[in-house]
């Protein structure tokens, strides 16, 4: 029952973060300014006469700074999330009969 449990709170959380990231990129002027240039240069890049090799070497590079960031986002975004609610529960914000009531409303 654990394991389930983790696991529709691993797929929750992969769906909040695709939500915002979602709302980011629509909301924010300079990521939707990267993203065009990003397919100015993707198409220059493709375009350019590289041996193979090198272009391996180079998409690989790529790829690796894509997932680590895009990983380092994730997890901070969790940890976030994680200290929001430990701050809340030391404050007493959470788990006291006053929110509960509240939230049942």
């Amino acid at each position: 029952m654990e394991k389930k449990t983790e696991v529709v709170i691993v797929n929750y959380i992969e769906k909040m973060l695709g939500e915002r990231r979602e709302k980011i990129i629509e909301s924010d002027e300079y990521i939707r300014q990267d993203i065009e240039d990003l397919k100015e240069l993707e198409e220059r890049y493709a375009s350019m006469k590289i041996p193979y090799m090198f272009r391996r070497v180079i998409d690989d590079y790529i790829a690796c700074m894509e997932s680590k960031s895009e990983r380092y986002a994730d997890l901070s975004y969790i940890k976030g999330m994680g200290d929001a609610i430990s701050l809340l529960k030391n404050i007493g914000a959470l788990n006291s009969q006053e929110t509960l009531s509240m939230n049942v409303k």
